[in-house]
């Protein structure tokens, strides 16, 4: 229970948007969450969060399409106090099982450098608050160093901040993937970033910073993790028939062929289709949530290699898994219909006769194969 997630979305009111950020919070077991420039109001995504098992939340509303960020947590799993916030950003006292607590700032900085400008003598004011340790994660909107851009003009955004982390001792927590957070295509910066100071990053020394695959927003996903290694791997559950399953283009003539070659009444039939799938599921439909872990670290590998320049080749490759990606989330989005025991089963012509019997008999006799 020690990651935390941050995104400038750009816009939170899209389909897109919710599968994306489901994906996000499931995939990376996600404790507390930063949403920046929703481009709407909370209350129009406010269900789809708390869905994702946060139960409270701090929210700065955007004017108009411009700004606003918003932090959930789940009280229930980490303990948030309010602390401070603006336009810009928010903070919060923050203690996991009783820790020692320290203070998380949310930021997003302002486009505008006037008001950029004012942000790093408000973080320090916040900071003088609790004198706690401390570290922020966000979008900075400034660079660092020349090495935070590639492409486009020789005009850098520095401002205010590289005298402000020097002034405070603070810590850049370097990160792992793509090298820039933020692409217009021609032109790649690093934007989002993550500080600390001397004290968080002694009570955190393991503590690292994920650049996530960049998909529906033009920034990527900033992910910390406090103790990386702390979560071990899932173990399988018992086998359940899927309905994800019928949107596979061979899955009618898999049926078709296992039911009619085999013989015998209805319940040793039902049972060999039964079997089958469950090969079948192995060998050829697979493992969605490992497809989507593989296509994930492969599109972070492209983004990376196009951190280093144009390709083309790399460009469409992109466009091709960001596409297979979002099929694979489609199908996953009907897995998790069918968990939260939604009326699946009326959804037209795709429900098969046979599909109906297989799920009588399976209820009946009530057999378990495992993975």
């Amino acid at each position: 229970m020690d990651h935390i997630l941050f995104w400038n979305a750009r816009g939170a009111g899209s389909d897109k948007f919710r599968s994306a950020v489901h994906d996000l919070v499931k995939m990376n077991s996600v404790d507390i969450l930063i949403i920046c420039e929703p481009k709407v109001q909370f209350k129009s995504a406010k269900n789809c969060l708390l869905s994702l098992g946060f139960t409270d939340y701090e929210v700065r509303e955007a004017a108009g399409f411009s700004g606003g960020i918003w932090l959930l947590w789940n009280k229930n799993k980490v303990t948030v106090d309010f602390v401070d916030a603006n336009f810009q950003s928010i903070s919060v006292k923050v203690s996991w099982n009783n820790s020692t607590p320290w203070l998380l700032t949310g930021v997003y900085a302002s486009p505008c450098n006037t008001s950029r400008s004012n942000l790093w003598s408000y973080l320090d004011s916040v900071y003088l608050k609790t004198g706690l340790p401390r570290m922020l994660v966000g979008d900075f909107n400034e660079l660092l160093s020349f090495a935070d851009k590639i492409g486009g003009s020789k005009h850098f955004r520095f401002g205010g901040m590289k005298d402000w982390v020097c002034r405070n001792g603070l810590v850049d927590l370097g990160y792992q993937g793509a090298d820039y957070t933020w692409s217009n295509n021609s032109v790649k910066e690093r934007l989002d970033r993550g500080f600390s100071d001397s004290d968080w990053r002694i009570m955190f020394p393991d503590a690292c910073v994920s650049h996530l695959a960049r998909m529906k927003s033009d920034h990527c996903p900033i992910l910390v993790k406090l103790h990386p290694s702390s979560r071990g791997p899932r173990k399988n559950s018992p086998f359940r028939f899927q309905a994800m399953w019928l949107n596979h283009e061979q899955y009618l003539d898999m049926v078709s062929n296992s039911w009619n070659s085999s013989s015998g009444d209805l319940l040793y039939k039902a049972d060999n289709l039964a079997r089958a799938l469950v090969e079948w599921n192995r060998e050829v439909f697979g493992n969605i949530f490992k497809q989507k872990r593989t296509l994930n670290a492969r599109i972070c590998g492209i983004q990376r290699g196009l951190g280093k320049g144009p390709n083309s080749f790399l460009q469409d490759l992109e466009k091709k898994l960001i596409a297979d990606y979002e099929k694979i989330r489609d199908a996953e989005a009907l897995f998790w219909k069918q968990k939260s025991r939604d009326k699946w089963l009326c959804d037209g012509d795709r429900n098969t006769k046979s599909l109906h019997i297989i799920l009588t008999i399976q209820n009946a006799t009530k057999f378990g194969m495992e993975y």
